[in-house]
């Protein structure tokens, strides 16, 4: 998924947000296992990092395109991830 939007939100620690079109006609459901993995974070800068997964929450866009909000565990690494850089889930 790319990446839209980091959040820090107080409730949910940071939020990463994206949408992914190619999930447009999967089962959503199936993200909610991602929880207390780890996911990829391929950076603008072409590095990698993993982040573990704590909540993710789906809602859908006007156009009833899939977002996507990550709740990750606050790591080093966030402050390097900036809009555009891919999530892989």
């Amino acid at each position: 998924m790319k990446l839209d939007n980091i959040i820090k939100n107080p409730n949910k620690g940071f939020v990463l947000i994206g949408t992914n079109i190619g999930l447009d006609n999967q089962d959503h459901t199936k993200l909610k296992k991602l929880i207390g993995s780890k996911i990829q974070v391929d950076k603008l800068d072409g590095t990698i990092c993993e982040l573990d997964v704590l909540d993710i929450s789906i809602s859908f866009s006007i156009a009833n395109l899939p977002l996507i909000g990550i709740s990750v565990q606050e790591s080093e690494h966030i402050k390097e991830i900036k809009k555009g850089s891919l999530v892989r889930i």
